[in-house]
């Protein structure tokens, strides 16, 4: 799992459920799940993505640092 947040609203269909995302909310998911919402955002919405970006990457390399 990691941490993503939200670029927009955005409405996907995740095991066959409507899922709401907030803008500057964050969420954990599969990286994975998270690649395959930006590249369905892409093709529907390529002015808006990428929908996820990844936060949690930074506070594991600041971690290391330390």
């Amino acid at each position: 799992m990691a941490k993503f947040k939200a670029t927009s609203n955005v409405v996907f269909v995740v095991d066959g459920k409507e899922t709401h995302f907030d803008e500057n909310v964050e969420y954990d998911m599969e990286v994975k799940t998270a690649d395959e919402l930006n590249a369905k955002g892409e093709l529907t919405h390529p002015d808006l993505s990428p929908f996820f970006e990844r936060v949690d990457k930074d506070d594991k390399s600041a971690k290391a640092d330390k």
